[in-house]
């Protein structure tokens, strides 16, 4: 009994941070693809543009690769210390 009761505090305390959105206006330029929250570790937001937080450190994916085409997602690690950008 206190196995089953452990395991299920331990699911819902990794589950708690995990959200998941889709934006009410489907439009022409709105990503249909949800954003993604695992407890602040890792934050991925597609089709953001959104500029950086000014207290991150921010590197572009471009830094890493040659690719042309940018899709606009924003990667957030560790609660906004570290901020990926593709645009």
């Amino acid at each position: 009994m206190k196995q089953l009761a452990l395991a299920t505090l331990i699911a819902s305390a990794a589950l708690v941070g995990c959200t998941t959105y889709d934006t009410p206006n489907h439009g022409r330029n709105v990503s249909l693809e949800p954003a993604h929250n695992f407890l602040g570790l890792v934050k991925v937001e597609s089709g953001s543009f959104a500029p950086s937080e000014k207290a991150t450190i921010g590197a572009n994916m471009r830094e890493f690769s040659a690719r042309r085409i940018t899709s606009g997602d924003r990667i957030t690690l560790l609660w906004g210390a570290v901020t990926l950008t593709d645009y």
